[in-house]
């Protein structure tokens, strides 16, 4: 096995460090209290190399618990942190369950540093936790709001997470939306907090401050930023922007995040020619993580990769050399991803430590990014660990105030995108209303019928029949205005026939999901958006609609993409 010798140097390292006695006798733990230099300093000494590349991975793990299997991975792969997802747990008892078993087998194994817990925890379609959580707002709606508000709810998702034992989000998301392939969705449509570069950057920076300042670690992703590129999920995506669109655009987020004091970067899989003209994959990239990141943007903090198992990345190199390769690039910080098998995981850890026996990684690269991890935690207090209580973990949470804050939170949210002819706000008494909305809403009828009984309503399917839309027309003859609700006409283009077959002059459409409805051929006389369909954004909606109170949102979109088809 790679290094026999680590045994001897675990003794030599027990002597360097004899004041302060070797891990195997009394733990070091980050009691010192000011700069964690020197304890870091200390444990990297008594850490083996098998131990330090170790503290590079972030793992992920299978089901909830933790069986003998899984234990035995963690004591031979010493990894730094562990991803979640929904196999481990999605409430609260459960999650903190199994990440009491992982972190009492990590607090007794190796050097017995503890581990980083993180979890994808964006919302909406990027959500692992489910019951006693709460839905927060996500996406468009943080670009949207004020930037207090933004940074409210990173408060709010810290304190969730803190709750039962993850201290790290991956979030935000710094990519900046623009148009896809032919003006169609993009692949971060529904993730990126909008279209706007300086709305995003402020959201950005309030919600990394949030979210730091309750005591949970931040990840900008995905630098250096997604743009049009397609879903690196399924491929390996280029990002065609030239240089002068990408400083202006693409990395103004990640620099506001990056002022803002974020502590982690994640580097997507990306092919981005105007900084790496090799089309070597960003997270494999020496040119975009050292010279752009570290270089220009002046980041000195954790730059991991996004998941390793990701097809952008296994179409490109096998899990052990890209795992080389990331570490000669600059990562700090590999994340495998859910779909590697743990065989595989330690299969790439090995093959890092066969770099560096080969000379192909020098030691003192390993040194720099165990450091960093190791400050990171040391920073956060994660060097000491006692298990949570799984029983007490659904009341540390504090769903119920977070939820009865989330309509003052959407009423701040929402947009009025414009008002071409000045219909709002509507008079239930003066003008004869219709209301036309997805049946699988029923709230909205409730909600806005609580201003004055409609004149009509239609309830439509998502994609709609004839005979709705036909119903829509027939009632907008019979109205003064019809209030349209639409859900993600991308993805239900009938819906845009449903709209246009009401004249546009007594048209008033409410977006409930993606503000990117108007592009899809669509022109009525006033526009909003709650960005996200939550029955408090419905609320709030409504709110705005009847003129219990003003727009508060801010949403922007080009005009000349609002033409129909």
């Amino acid at each position: 096995m790679i290094h026999r010798h680590l045994a001897i140097r675990r003794g030599i390292a027990c002597v360097l460090v004899a004041l302060f006695v070797c891990t195997a006798f009394t733990p070091i733990r980050a009691q010192d209290h000011g700069d964690p230099g020197p304890l870091v300093e200390r444990l990297l000494a008594a850490m083996t190399l098998e131990e330090r590349v170790g503290q590079m991975f972030m793992v992920s793990i299978t089901g909830e618990g933790l069986t003998e299997t899984g234990a035995a991975f963690l004591r031979e792969m010493t990894p730094g942190a562990v991803a979640m997802f929904a196999s481990n747990g999605v409430t609260p008892g459960p999650v903190v369950r199994t990440i009491n078993a992982w972190q009492r087998v990590a607090s007794q194994s190796g050097a017995d540093v503890p581990l980083i817990i993180a979890i994808d925890h964006e919302g909406g379609p990027v959500t692992r936790l489910a019951d006693g959580f709460t839905a927060l707002p996500w996406g468009p709606a943080l670009g949207a709001m004020p930037t207090e508000r933004a940074k409210q709810v990173g408060e709010m998702a810290a304190t969730e997470l803190k709750a039962v034992g993850i201290r790290m989000n991956l979030a935000p998301v710094a990519d900046v939306r623009t148009p896809g392939p032919n003006g169609g969705p993009s692949f971060m449509e529904r993730r990126a907090f909008g279209p706007d570069p300086a709305r995003v950057a402020g959201a950005v920076a309030a919600y990394v401050q949030g979210l730091q300042g309750a005591g949970v670690i931040a990840a900008l992703k995905h630098f250096p930023g997604h743009g049009s590129a397609g879903d690196s999920h399924r491929f390996l995506p280029t990002v065609e922007s030239d240089r002068e669109t990408l400083d202006a655009v693409d990395l103004a987020p990640f620099k506001a995040g990056i002022e803002a004091g974020a502590d982690v970067v994640m580097v997507a899989h990306l092919i981005v020619p105007a900084l790496d003209p090799s089309e070597t994959p960003a997270s494999l990239s020496a040119p975009i993580i050292q010279d752009v990141l570290r270089g220009e943007l002046g980041f000195e903090g954790v730059v991991m990769t996004d998941a390793m198992d990701m097809a952008a990345l296994t179409g490109f190199a096998a899990p052990e050399r890209a795992a080389v390769l990331a570490v000669q690039a600059g990562i700090d910080l590999l994340a495998t991803g859910p779909h590697f098998a743990l065989s595989t995981q330690l299969a790439m850890r090995n093959a890092v430590l066969e770099a560096v026996a080969a000379g192909q990684i020098d030691e003192a690269r390993i040194d720099d990014s165990a450091r960093r991890i190791l400050t990171l935690k040391a920073r956060y207090g994660l060097l000491d660990w006692s298990p949570l209580d799984p029983e007490k973990a659904a009341e540390n949470i504090h769903k119920g105030a977070h939820d009865e804050a989330l309509f003052s939170i959407y009423r701040d949210t929402a947009a009025l995108v414009y008002d071409y002819v000045s219909l709002l706000p509507i008079s239930a008494e003066d003008q004869r209303v219709g209301l036309v909305y997805p049946g699988l809403f029923t709230a909205l009828a409730q909600d806005c019928g609580g201003y004055g009984a409609p004149a009509g309503q239609v309830a439509y399917s998502l994609y709609p029949t004839g005979s709705e839309i036909r119903a829509a027309a027939q009632l907008a003859s019979r109205v003064d205005l019809v209030v349209i609700f639409t859900y993600d006409i991308a993805e239900h283009p009938r819906q845009a026939e449903l709209v246009n077959s009401v004249p546009q002059v007594r048209s008033i459409v409410v977006a409930l999901s993606s503000p990117y409805d108007l592009e899809q051929g669509i022109l009525p006389m006033a526009y909003l958006a709650t960005f996200n369909p939550a029955r408090a954004a419905f609320r709030a909606a409504c709110g705005l609609l009847f003129g219990q109170f003003e727009a508060q949102g801010v949403f922007s979109l080009d005009e000349s993409a609002f033409t129909v088809q």
